[in-house]
């Protein structure tokens, strides 16, 4: 082989390699890395007529608990009655890629489809630009079974305590009923109850919940304690916090009639 033969495929391979495997630790994205996995898993969800029950599993930090989240999946496939799964923040541990990577491609076993939140762990290093890119916004919405799952990112220390997170203007304009939607369910990572909840805008946030017509409640991971459900001087609205998977535990919400219950569920 000619010298300028070799140049150009070590050079070619060179360029390959840096497009398909994570060569730093702080890598963003790879030629292997998926993007919009929320939109792609969105776009799988089954038609179905508002008002119809709907049961969902909320599982929530995966951090470095690979064994338990292929535990988890295998679970959730071994059941028939399950509609979607939330993969509800902390995804990673330390903010990185490869972390990321690892535990999308378990859940993509998932016989059912799965919707990710951001958590406060997924803010560390890039990983705030790593979750953008991979599974999309970290505030949207989306309706199914007559009901508006408001998701967002309520990560408060990892802005600094700034009063922007979670972006109450945001969540006023989106927690609204709209034609075809009987009710309204907000879920994100860090509770309104948490240190980690910038304490300025708890009160704001329980009050706007407990004050929207259609609200069923508000889901939440972060705890890794056991399943947890409280409400504002005992009354409106349930707030509620599912177990870690590090404790082979997660949250069955099921939702008929309007009515709202969470159990524990154990794998």
């Amino acid at each position: 082989m000619t010298n300028y033969k070799f140049a150009f495929l070590f050079a070619l391979s060179v360029f390959c390699g840096c497009q398909l495997d994570e060569y730093s630790p702080n890598q963003k994205f790879n030629g292997q890395s998926p993007s919009d996995v929320n939109a792609r898993e969105l776009s799988t969800f089954p038609q179905k007529p508002a008002g119809s029950p709907i049961r969902v599993a909320v599982s929530g930090d995966t951090q470095r608990t690979y064994k338990e989240a292929q535990l988890f999946v295998d679970h959730i496939n071994a059941r028939d009655d399950i509609d979607f799964v939330f993969l509800n923040g902390d995804i990673s541990d330390f903010g990185l890629l490869g972390e990321f990577v690892g535990v999308e491609k378990i859940y993509s076993q998932l016989k059912v489809p799965f919707v990710s939140i951001i958590g406060n762990h997924d803010q560390l290093a890039n990983g705030y630009e790593v979750y953008k890119r991979m599974f999309g916004a970290v505030n949207f919405t989306f309706n199914y079974a007559g009901i508006k799952f408001v998701c967002f990112d309520s990560n408060s220390r990892e802005h600094n305590f700034n009063g922007q997170i979670p972006d109450m203007n945001w969540l006023a304009s989106n927690l609204k009923l709209e034609p075809g939607i009987k009710n309204l369910i907000a879920v994100s990572h860090v509770s309104s109850i948490d240190s980690d909840f910038d304490s300025r805008l708890t009160l704001p946030y329980e009050n706007l919940l407990n004050g929207t017509p259609g609200v069923l409640a508000s889901i939440h991971s972060h705890q890794h304690s056991a399943h947890l459900i409280y409400s504002k001087n005992g009354m409106g609205i349930p707030y509620i916090i599912t177990s870690g998977i590090v404790n082979r535990s997660y949250t069955l919400i099921d939702i008929n009639n309007d009515q709202l219950t969470a159990t524990e569920a154990s794998f």
